[in-house]
């Protein structure tokens, strides 16, 4: 038992690093983006298109507003109950890892998309509004260890409480 305790600990860090990895990548990369657009660097590298820079802001609103959509109804008590039903603590903490990955990206994108936006317009402002975004973004997906923690607990008691439940039996 304390074999698959450890192995379930290693998992979790391993995990949970690997996502923290890749929150902290995007947020330096927004950070880059950021310094580029203010210092502009970049001015002028694409023309102005009214409409494509707006259709722009509209992709970074519904990704920015998906992204918080997305990460709660992945997030949520009823569901996670369910994967680690199904799949185990493992099954759980690949869903923890992957949500949060994904909302990451979806920061990213905001990102990216401000920056664009930012370069079209020669207005360095504009990324500064995107970058707040996408921070916030991040911000909101960054994971908490005990968080983590607390629900693979949560799920390897019930799973306790399963097994002794059934292993009691029932004479009819």
């Amino acid at each position: 038992m304390s074999q698959t305790a450890e192995s379930m600990q290693d998992e979790l860090a391993r995990r949970y690093n690997a996502a923290v990895r890749v929150v902290i990548a995007v947020f330096v990369l927004t950070a880059l983006l950021f310094v580029l657009a203010i210092t502009g660097a970049l001015d002028g590298a694409l023309s102005f298109n009214p409409l494509l820079a707006n259709s722009l802001r509209l992709s970074v609103i519904f990704l920015g507003i998906g992204a918080l959509v997305f990460r709660r109804t992945r997030f949520s008590a009823m569901r996670l109950r369910d994967i680690g039903a199904l799949r185990g603590a493992s099954g759980l903490l690949e869903t923890l890892q992957l949500t949060t990955i994904y909302v990451a990206l979806a920061g990213g994108a905001v990102a990216l998309l401000g920056f664009v936006i930012s370069l079209m317009t020669g207005d360095g402002k504009d990324m500064l509004y995107f970058s707040v975004i996408a921070t916030a973004v991040l911000l909101y997906t960054y994971p908490r260890r005990a968080a983590w923690q607390s629900v693979v607990a949560s799920i390897e008691r019930e799973a306790d409480e399963a097994e002794q439940q059934s292993s009691k039996g029932s004479i009819a």
